[in-house]
């Protein structure tokens, strides 16, 4: 099933995308594709978005089923700053930059738990948008691509009692990534305001050594991410979205050699509510939520998430 549907993806990829998110064991940093929630900026226009995420990682699952254990509970904080500006009335050049705080509790089968946190600058994300087809009245739909690059800003390297974290711990990847994405959506005006979109991505990700030592050379999985939701206006200044999402890694590597317990497949719903004080200012909040999870070994996932985000206009023609 995995195969055939990731080829679906595949087909699928350069008729949409925009956004994903999530966050499992075997991740490190924020996932700053995922804050890539604005498809375009209206030409000379700056948005700026405030975004908080947090993710509890204290879900285990072997494979598709879960199991009652909890040795491990694990939590990330994730600060991101995105700027968007709209070059032209097509090309939109996009930034994330973030902090990321994470927390790790384990021996709690043992009743002797050990807290470790780690807190810092996390990598940040450069994007290049370009719409295809604008939205207009006659033609009620919008379909952009773009590219772009992760930056390894963050650190990869934090130890603890002189030992070196796990990758998952780090506020960084220490890699460059590559990354593909494009976004199609399409609005039913007059008779209503509801638009459907769809999004996808794809992202290649590069190596990183975390030490002068040989066969210390790690690479997070590739990942594909694949969105349909439908949003509408709720009542006055308020506005839904509903979301159902599909994401598939494959397993990291150490030193050209997979993994194991990493890489998988997951599924989310991911309900959000969004509210518009002004022309200028939005403020939206998201759940996300696992109806789906077949991993590769034992891993421990994300049992749910949430962020709240705020985000300023400077020219109301921006495209919410």
């Amino acid at each position: 099933m995995t195969r055939y549907f990731s080829i679906f993806i595949v087909a699928l990829f350069f008729l949409s995308a925009d956004e994903v998110t999530a966050q499992t064991c075997g991740c490190a940093g924020a996932p700053l594709l995922s804050s890539q929630t604005i498809s375009s900026a209206a030409k000379k226009n700056l948005l700026v978005g405030l975004k908080y995420q947090y993710h509890a990682i204290d879900g285990l699952y072997n494979g598709s089923q879960k199991l009652d254990r909890k040795s491990v509970q694990r939590n990330t904080k994730s600060s991101l700053l995105e700027l968007h500006y709209g070059l032209t009335n097509r090309f939109t050049l996009s930034g994330t930059f973030s902090f990321i705080s994470k927390t790790r509790t384990s021996g709690l089968q043992n009743n002797n738990p050990t807290t470790i946190t780690t807190n810092g600058v996390g990598d940040a994300l450069i994007m290049l948008k370009y719409v295809v087809h604008q939205n207009t009245y006659n033609n009620q739909y919008q379909f952009a691509v773009g590219t772009g690059f992760k930056a390894p800003f963050g650190d990869f390297d934090l130890t603890a009692n002189g030992i070196q974290l796990n990758a998952d711990m780090q506020p960084g990847t220490g890699a460059w990534d590559g990354f593909l994405w494009s976004y199609l959506s399409k609005t039913f005006a007059p008779k209503t305001s509801l638009n459907a979109f769809m999004a996808n991505s794809y992202k290649i990700t590069g190596e990183a050594s975390r030490s002068d030592q040989p066969g210390d050379v790690y690479k997070f999985g590739n990942e594909f991410v694949s969105t349909l939701g439908v949003g509408n206006e709720l009542y006055k200044k308020f506005s839904y979205t509903f979301m159902i999402q599909y994401r598939h890694t494959t397993s990291h590597k150490l030193d050209d050699r997979s993994l194991a317990n990493t890489g998988g497949e997951w599924a989310y719903i991911i309900p959000g509510i969004s509210y518009k004080l002004n022309s200028r200012i939005s403020l939206q909040l998201n759940g996300q939520f696992p109806i789906y999870q077949n991993l590769n070994g034992t891993q421990s996932t994300t049992s749910y998430a949430a962020d709240i985000s705020l985000f300023y206009s400077f020219n109301p023609r921006i495209i919410f």
